[in-house]
Protein backbone atom coordinates (compact mmCIF):
# COMPACT_ATOMS: atom_id res chain seq x y z
CA UNK A 1 0.00 0.00 0.00
CA UNK A 2 2.57 2.40 0.64
CA UNK A 3 4.35 1.70 -2.26
CA UNK A 4 0.85 2.50 -4.28
CA UNK A 5 0.61 5.74 -2.33
CA UNK A 6 4.02 6.27 -3.02
CA UNK A 7 3.48 6.24 -7.30
CA UNK A 8 0.17 8.22 -6.71
CA UNK A 9 1.43 10.75 -4.87
CA UNK A 10 4.95 11.49 -7.09
CA UNK A 11 2.97 10.68 -10.25
CA UNK A 12 0.37 13.50 -9.91
CA UNK A 13 3.44 15.64 -9.37
CA UNK A 14 4.95 14.72 -12.48
CA UNK A 15 1.69 14.92 -14.23
CA UNK A 16 0.61 18.25 -13.07
CA UNK A 17 3.95 20.01 -13.84
CA UNK A 18 5.59 18.15 -16.74
CA UNK A 19 2.82 15.57 -18.54
CA UNK A 20 -0.17 17.98 -18.83
CA UNK A 21 1.94 20.55 -20.35
CA UNK A 22 3.21 18.24 -22.84
CA UNK A 23 0.02 16.83 -23.17
CA UNK A 24 -1.47 20.36 -24.66
CA UNK A 25 1.44 20.66 -26.78
CA UNK A 26 0.52 17.66 -28.62
CA UNK A 27 -3.07 18.07 -28.62
CA UNK A 28 -3.80 21.79 -29.13
CA UNK A 29 -4.68 22.64 -32.60
CA UNK A 30 -3.01 25.14 -34.39
CA UNK A 31 -4.14 28.74 -33.25
CA UNK A 32 -6.67 30.11 -35.74
CA UNK A 33 -5.61 34.08 -37.11
CA UNK A 34 -7.24 36.93 -35.46
CA UNK A 35 -10.29 38.45 -36.46
CA UNK A 36 -10.54 41.53 -38.23
CA UNK A 37 -11.49 44.82 -36.79
CA UNK A 38 -14.97 45.44 -36.53
CA UNK A 39 -16.88 47.96 -38.83
CA UNK A 40 -17.64 49.76 -34.86
CA UNK A 41 -15.96 49.83 -31.88
CA UNK A 42 -17.62 48.31 -28.76
CA UNK A 43 -18.50 50.77 -25.92
CA UNK A 44 -15.82 49.39 -22.98
CA UNK A 45 -15.85 50.11 -19.41
CA UNK A 46 -12.26 50.20 -18.08
CA UNK A 47 -12.45 49.02 -13.86
CA UNK A 48 -9.99 50.15 -11.62
CA UNK A 49 -10.20 49.35 -7.69
CA UNK A 50 -6.91 50.76 -6.26
CA UNK A 51 -6.17 51.09 -2.39
CA UNK A 52 -2.94 53.36 -1.94
CA UNK A 53 -1.31 53.48 -5.14
CA UNK A 54 -0.34 57.22 -4.87
CA UNK A 55 2.99 55.71 -6.71
CA UNK A 56 1.06 54.83 -9.67
CA UNK A 57 -2.29 56.74 -10.05
CA UNK A 58 -1.17 59.63 -12.19
CA UNK A 59 1.22 57.12 -14.92
CA UNK A 60 -2.13 54.78 -14.98
CA UNK A 61 -4.13 57.87 -15.75
CA UNK A 62 -1.72 58.88 -18.64
CA UNK A 63 -1.71 55.72 -19.74
CA UNK A 64 -5.01 55.51 -20.13
CA UNK A 65 -5.42 58.37 -21.92
CA UNK A 66 -3.00 56.96 -24.75
CA UNK A 67 -4.98 54.07 -25.72
CA UNK A 68 -5.67 53.74 -29.13
CA UNK A 69 -9.06 53.56 -29.54
CA UNK A 70 -11.91 56.10 -29.88
CA UNK A 71 -12.42 58.19 -27.05
CA UNK A 72 -16.36 58.58 -26.94
CA UNK A 73 -16.86 54.92 -25.98
CA UNK A 74 -14.79 54.25 -23.58
CA UNK A 75 -15.13 55.80 -20.08
CA UNK A 76 -12.86 54.96 -16.75
CA UNK A 77 -14.49 53.51 -13.67
CA UNK A 78 -11.77 54.01 -10.49
CA UNK A 79 -12.69 53.05 -6.99
CA UNK A 80 -11.06 53.82 -4.50
CA UNK A 81 -10.92 51.31 -1.58
CA UNK A 82 -10.45 53.72 1.59
CA UNK A 83 -6.80 54.48 0.05
CA UNK A 84 -5.18 56.52 2.83
CA UNK A 85 -2.34 58.40 0.72
CA UNK A 86 -2.27 61.08 -2.47
CA UNK A 87 -4.58 58.80 -4.62
CA UNK A 88 -7.90 60.02 -4.39
CA UNK A 89 -6.54 63.75 -5.09
CA UNK A 90 -4.61 62.32 -8.34
CA UNK A 91 -8.45 60.93 -10.08
CA UNK A 92 -10.23 64.06 -8.28
CA UNK A 93 -8.18 66.48 -9.97
CA UNK A 94 -8.08 64.69 -13.25
CA UNK A 95 -10.28 66.96 -15.73
CA UNK A 96 -10.99 64.25 -18.36
CA UNK A 97 -15.22 63.89 -18.34
CA UNK A 98 -14.72 60.14 -18.88
CA UNK A 99 -13.16 59.32 -15.45
CA UNK A 100 -16.03 58.71 -13.02
CA UNK A 101 -14.16 58.30 -9.32
CA UNK A 102 -15.80 56.29 -6.34
CA UNK A 103 -14.52 56.23 -2.92
CA UNK A 104 -15.69 52.93 -1.04
CA UNK A 105 -15.19 52.88 2.18
CA UNK A 106 -14.19 51.54 4.90
CA UNK A 107 -11.82 49.21 3.48
CA UNK A 108 -13.52 45.96 2.04
CA UNK A 109 -10.99 44.34 -0.39
CA UNK A 110 -11.13 44.70 -4.08
CA UNK A 111 -14.14 42.46 -4.64
CA UNK A 112 -16.45 44.96 -2.94
CA UNK A 113 -14.85 47.86 -4.93
CA UNK A 114 -15.66 46.08 -8.50
CA UNK A 115 -19.02 44.84 -7.69
CA UNK A 116 -19.52 48.82 -6.73
CA UNK A 117 -18.07 49.87 -10.59
CA UNK A 118 -19.86 47.25 -12.18
CA UNK A 119 -23.06 48.52 -11.10
CA UNK A 120 -21.92 52.01 -12.81
CA UNK A 121 -20.56 50.90 -15.99
CA UNK A 122 -22.82 51.81 -18.65
CA UNK A 123 -21.13 50.09 -21.25
CA UNK A 124 -21.31 46.43 -23.36
CA UNK A 125 -17.82 45.55 -22.24
CA UNK A 126 -15.96 45.86 -19.03
CA UNK A 127 -12.32 45.64 -18.89
CA UNK A 128 -10.31 44.99 -15.68
CA UNK A 129 -6.65 45.96 -14.75
CA UNK A 130 -4.20 47.44 -12.03
CA UNK A 131 -2.86 50.14 -11.32
CA UNK A 132 0.92 48.92 -11.93
CA UNK A 133 -0.34 47.38 -14.96
CA UNK A 134 0.53 49.41 -18.15
CA UNK A 135 -1.52 48.90 -21.52
CA UNK A 136 0.57 48.99 -24.92
CA UNK A 137 -1.54 51.77 -27.02
CA UNK A 138 -3.48 48.84 -29.05
CA UNK A 139 -4.34 46.64 -25.87
CA UNK A 140 -7.56 47.40 -25.90
CA UNK A 141 -8.68 47.10 -29.66
CA UNK A 142 -6.82 44.13 -29.40
CA UNK A 143 -9.48 42.61 -26.54
CA UNK A 144 -12.37 44.43 -27.89
CA UNK A 145 -11.90 43.12 -31.90
CA UNK A 146 -12.92 39.14 -30.82
CA UNK A 147 -16.19 40.33 -29.24
CA UNK A 148 -17.64 40.35 -32.48
CA UNK A 149 -17.92 36.41 -32.37
CA UNK A 150 -20.95 35.97 -30.03
CA UNK A 151 -19.34 32.64 -28.77
CA UNK A 152 -16.76 35.03 -26.97
CA UNK A 153 -17.43 35.65 -23.55
CA UNK A 154 -13.79 37.01 -22.44
CA UNK A 155 -10.37 37.80 -23.38
CA UNK A 156 -7.52 37.75 -21.75
CA UNK A 157 -4.74 39.78 -22.50
CA UNK A 158 -0.83 39.07 -22.21
CA UNK A 159 0.67 40.49 -19.19
CA UNK A 160 4.48 40.81 -19.30
CA UNK A 161 7.21 41.19 -16.51
CA UNK A 162 9.82 43.98 -16.99
CA UNK A 163 12.61 44.43 -14.92
CA UNK A 164 16.20 43.82 -14.05
CA UNK A 165 15.11 40.21 -12.54
CA UNK A 166 12.81 39.64 -15.24
CA UNK A 167 14.97 36.49 -15.30
CA UNK A 168 14.32 34.79 -11.97
CA UNK A 169 12.02 31.95 -11.10
CA UNK A 170 9.24 33.80 -10.77
CA UNK A 171 9.86 35.13 -14.72
CA UNK A 172 9.77 31.60 -15.67
CA UNK A 173 7.28 30.23 -13.84
CA UNK A 174 4.97 32.81 -15.41
CA UNK A 175 6.08 32.05 -19.10
CA UNK A 176 5.28 28.52 -18.43
CA UNK A 177 1.79 29.23 -17.43
CA UNK A 178 1.18 31.87 -20.25
CA UNK A 179 1.89 28.69 -22.63
CA UNK A 180 -0.82 27.12 -20.90
CA UNK A 181 -3.66 29.84 -21.19
CA UNK A 182 -2.83 30.37 -24.58
CA UNK A 183 -3.08 26.53 -24.96
CA UNK A 184 -6.20 25.95 -22.68
CA UNK A 185 -7.23 29.02 -25.07
CA UNK A 186 -6.93 26.97 -28.30
CA UNK A 187 -8.42 23.62 -26.55
CA UNK A 188 -11.55 25.51 -25.15
CA UNK A 189 -11.56 28.38 -22.82
CA UNK A 190 -8.32 30.16 -20.63
CA UNK A 191 -8.97 28.94 -16.58
CA UNK A 192 -9.48 32.35 -15.01
CA UNK A 193 -7.48 35.28 -16.17
CA UNK A 194 -4.81 37.89 -16.17
CA UNK A 195 -6.18 40.29 -13.25
CA UNK A 196 -3.84 42.97 -14.76
CA UNK A 197 -6.07 42.74 -18.80
CA UNK A 198 -8.94 41.20 -19.56
CA UNK A 199 -12.54 41.71 -20.83
CA UNK A 200 -15.85 40.47 -20.35
CA UNK A 201 -19.44 41.03 -22.08
CA UNK A 202 -20.88 42.89 -19.03
CA UNK A 203 -24.24 40.63 -19.36
CA UNK A 204 -22.06 37.70 -18.29
CA UNK A 205 -20.91 39.54 -15.18
CA UNK A 206 -21.47 36.86 -12.77
CA UNK A 207 -21.03 38.76 -9.71
CA UNK A 208 -19.34 37.49 -6.70
CA UNK A 209 -18.73 37.71 -3.33
CA UNK A 210 -17.32 40.33 -1.43
CA UNK A 211 -14.55 37.83 0.10
CA UNK A 212 -13.88 36.45 -3.06
CA UNK A 213 -9.95 36.03 -2.67
CA UNK A 214 -8.62 35.66 -6.60
CA UNK A 215 -11.61 37.18 -8.15
CA UNK A 216 -9.99 37.05 -11.57
CA UNK A 217 -10.01 33.35 -11.34
CA UNK A 218 -13.26 33.18 -10.11
CA UNK A 219 -14.92 35.77 -12.91
CA UNK A 220 -13.08 34.04 -15.51
CA UNK A 221 -14.47 30.63 -14.55
CA UNK A 222 -18.07 31.85 -13.94
CA UNK A 223 -18.23 33.57 -17.56
CA UNK A 224 -17.13 29.92 -18.87
CA UNK A 225 -19.99 28.55 -16.75
CA UNK A 226 -22.29 30.74 -18.17
CA UNK A 227 -21.17 29.09 -21.93
CA UNK A 228 -19.41 32.21 -22.72
CA UNK A 229 -15.54 31.13 -24.02
CA UNK A 230 -12.43 33.23 -22.22
CA UNK A 231 -9.98 33.20 -24.79
CA UNK A 232 -6.05 34.09 -24.75
CA UNK A 233 -4.67 37.22 -26.78
CA UNK A 234 -0.94 37.51 -26.93
CA UNK A 235 -1.05 40.57 -29.02
CA UNK A 236 -3.11 42.25 -26.28
CA UNK A 237 0.25 43.23 -23.98
CA UNK A 238 -0.06 44.75 -20.59
CA UNK A 239 2.92 45.48 -18.48
CA UNK A 240 4.21 45.22 -15.17
CA UNK A 241 7.53 45.21 -12.87
CA UNK A 242 8.53 41.63 -11.72
CA UNK A 243 9.42 41.32 -7.91
CA UNK A 244 13.08 41.24 -7.22
CA UNK A 245 12.91 37.66 -4.56
CA UNK A 246 10.87 34.97 -4.32
CA UNK A 247 10.01 35.86 -0.31
CA UNK A 248 8.68 39.50 -1.67
CA UNK A 249 5.93 37.40 -3.41
CA UNK A 250 4.92 35.21 -0.31
CA UNK A 251 1.93 37.00 0.89
CA UNK A 252 -0.01 36.98 -2.37
CA UNK A 253 1.18 33.21 -2.91
CA UNK A 254 -0.76 32.40 0.31
CA UNK A 255 -3.50 34.32 -0.66
CA UNK A 256 -3.31 32.81 -3.96
CA UNK A 257 -3.52 29.52 -2.32
CA UNK A 258 -6.34 30.38 -0.12
CA UNK A 259 -8.37 31.82 -2.79
CA UNK A 260 -7.40 28.65 -5.12
CA UNK A 261 -9.08 25.85 -2.15
CA UNK A 262 -12.26 28.64 -2.28
CA UNK A 263 -12.48 28.61 -5.38
CA UNK A 264 -12.95 24.53 -5.58
CA UNK A 265 -16.80 25.93 -3.87
CA UNK A 266 -17.13 28.63 -5.98
CA UNK A 267 -16.47 26.95 -9.22
CA UNK A 268 -17.44 23.45 -8.75
CA UNK A 269 -19.36 23.29 -11.47
CA UNK A 270 -16.05 23.34 -13.72
CA UNK A 271 -14.80 20.32 -12.16
CA UNK A 272 -17.90 17.96 -13.51
CA UNK A 273 -16.30 15.66 -15.90
CA UNK A 274 -18.93 16.14 -18.30
CA UNK A 275 -17.44 19.58 -19.37
CA UNK A 276 -15.24 18.08 -21.46
CA UNK A 277 -12.11 19.54 -22.08
CA UNK A 278 -12.42 22.71 -19.73
CA UNK A 279 -12.93 20.44 -17.08
CA UNK A 280 -9.85 18.25 -17.54
CA UNK A 281 -7.95 21.21 -17.82
CA UNK A 282 -9.46 22.81 -14.48
CA UNK A 283 -8.35 19.32 -12.77
CA UNK A 284 -4.90 18.94 -14.23
CA UNK A 285 -4.03 22.54 -14.50
CA UNK A 286 -5.52 24.00 -11.04
CA UNK A 287 -6.65 21.06 -8.58
CA UNK A 288 -3.67 18.90 -8.58
CA UNK A 289 -1.40 21.61 -8.44
CA UNK A 290 -3.41 23.05 -5.45
CA UNK A 291 -3.29 19.93 -3.62
CA UNK A 292 0.50 19.41 -4.30
CA UNK A 293 1.75 20.07 -0.98
CA UNK A 294 -0.40 17.15 0.27
CA UNK A 295 1.33 15.14 -2.81
CA UNK A 296 5.08 16.28 -1.56
CA UNK A 297 4.25 15.16 2.37
CA UNK A 298 2.43 11.74 1.42
CA UNK A 299 4.71 11.01 -1.30
CA UNK A 300 7.90 11.30 1.43
CA UNK A 301 6.05 9.65 4.23
CA UNK A 302 4.77 6.62 2.03
CA UNK A 303 8.41 6.12 0.98
CA UNK A 304 9.90 6.03 4.64
CA UNK A 305 6.78 3.20 4.74
CA UNK A 306 7.68 1.42 1.78
CA UNK A 307 9.82 -2.07 2.25
CA UNK A 308 13.46 -1.09 2.49
CA UNK A 309 14.57 -2.49 -1.25
CA UNK A 310 17.03 -0.67 -2.80
CA UNK A 311 14.94 1.02 -5.07
CA UNK A 312 13.15 2.13 -2.28
CA UNK A 313 16.81 3.66 -0.55
CA UNK A 314 17.16 5.79 -4.23
CA UNK A 315 14.12 7.16 -4.30
CA UNK A 316 13.90 8.45 -0.98
CA UNK A 317 17.68 9.32 -1.49
CA UNK A 318 16.19 11.30 -4.47
CA UNK A 319 13.92 13.06 -2.50
CA UNK A 320 15.93 13.96 0.59
CA UNK A 321 18.51 15.29 -2.26
CA UNK A 322 16.16 17.40 -3.90
CA UNK A 323 15.25 18.88 -0.39
CA UNK A 324 18.78 19.94 -0.25
CA UNK A 325 19.07 21.69 -3.13
CA UNK A 326 16.38 23.44 -2.08
CA UNK A 327 17.62 24.04 1.10
CA UNK A 328 21.03 25.15 -0.58
CA UNK A 329 18.53 27.36 -2.68
CA UNK A 330 17.34 29.59 0.27
CA UNK A 331 21.24 30.96 0.78
CA UNK A 332 23.07 33.60 -0.93
CA UNK A 333 25.27 30.50 -2.47
CA UNK A 334 22.29 28.93 -3.79
CA UNK A 335 21.91 31.38 -7.05
CA UNK A 336 22.49 28.51 -9.58
CA UNK A 337 19.52 26.80 -11.33
CA UNK A 338 20.08 23.48 -9.51
CA UNK A 339 19.78 25.20 -6.45
CA UNK A 340 17.08 28.09 -7.34
CA UNK A 341 15.05 25.74 -9.21
CA UNK A 342 14.06 23.18 -6.25
CA UNK A 343 13.89 26.04 -3.80
CA UNK A 344 11.25 28.08 -5.43
CA UNK A 345 9.11 25.14 -6.23
CA UNK A 346 8.91 24.52 -2.54
CA UNK A 347 8.39 28.04 -1.86
CA UNK A 348 5.17 27.96 -4.20
CA UNK A 349 3.79 24.61 -2.52
CA UNK A 350 4.56 26.01 1.22
CA UNK A 351 2.63 29.00 -0.06
CA UNK A 352 -0.18 26.67 -1.17
CA UNK A 353 0.10 24.90 1.76
CA UNK A 354 0.01 27.99 3.86
CA UNK A 355 -3.41 29.42 2.02
CA UNK A 356 -4.83 25.93 2.83
CA UNK A 357 -4.51 26.39 6.04
CA UNK A 358 -5.50 30.17 6.43
CA UNK A 359 -8.31 29.48 4.16
CA UNK A 360 -9.76 26.54 6.51
CA UNK A 361 -9.43 28.42 9.11
CA UNK A 362 -11.07 31.56 8.34
CA UNK A 363 -7.84 33.70 8.35
CA UNK A 364 -7.36 35.36 4.58
CA UNK A 365 -9.55 38.20 3.39
CA UNK A 366 -10.47 40.09 0.15
CA UNK A 367 -8.42 43.56 1.23
CA UNK A 368 -4.95 42.65 1.18
CA UNK A 369 -1.23 44.72 0.93
CA UNK A 370 -0.11 44.93 -2.94
CA UNK A 371 3.48 43.23 -3.49
CA UNK A 372 6.17 45.72 -3.52
CA UNK A 373 7.70 46.23 -6.86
Amino acid sequence: MATIAFFICAGALIYAYAGYPLLLAVLTPRRLPPPPDPREWPKVSILLSVFNEEKHMAARLENFFALDYPADRVEFLIGSDGSTDGTDAIVVACPDARVRFVRVTPRGGKPRVLNRLVRLAQNELLVFTDANTMFAPDALKKLARHFSDLEIGGVCGRLVFEGAEVETDEGAYWRLETFLKQRESHLDSCLGANGGIYAIRARLWPGISDNTLVDDFVIGMRVREQGGRVIYDAEAVATEDLPVQVSSEMARRVRIGAGGFQALGLCWRSLLIWRGAYSWAFWSHKVLRWFGPFFMLGALVANLLMPWTVSAVLLLGGQVGFYTLAAIGAGRRGQRLIFRGPHYFVVINLALLRGCFRFLAGRQRAAWQRTAR
